[in-house]
């Protein structure tokens, strides 16, 4: 029984090694565009049932303007009560990525990723 379970340890051993690195080990790269404007809005996440009673679930809506390049991405984050809170300033340089057709990352300052939706591209007039 003892060299079954050596046996069995040494091929998921192997297996484990076996596999394909995940997309996430690869380096993220980065594009700087500039935060045109950040803007707040108080909303609803929902309605939650307490004791009986609907109250409504607030939360925050932020819209970001970021311009790269030739163009201006509108994205936005819905935050919770306990979501991560963005701080970055207005006109300030903003590091970013894009993934597939309406996703944005944006690199915090602690080197974290939030990510947005974009909902919308224009060109800058």
């Amino acid at each position: 029984m003892r060299h079954f379970t050596i046996v069995v340890a040494t091929l998921m051993v192997i297996a484990s090694l076996a596999v394909p690195a995940s997309s996430n080990d690869k380096p993220k790269t980065y594009q700087t565009g500039k935060l045109l404007d950040l803007t707040v809005q108080d909303v609803s996440r929902g309605t939650a049932v307490i004791g009986g009673m609907a109250a409504p679930i607030p939360g925050k809506l932020y819209i970001f303007q970021i311009q790269l390049d030739n163009l201006v991405y509108f994205a936005e984050y819905r935050a919770g009560k306990l979501s991560y809170k963005p701080n970055w300033v207005v006109n300030d340089p903003i590091e970013l990525r894009l993934d597939k057709e309406n996703k944005m990352f944006l690199k915090r300052p602690d080197g974290k990723e939030l990510e947005v939706a974009v909902i919308k591209k224009v060109h800058p007039e």
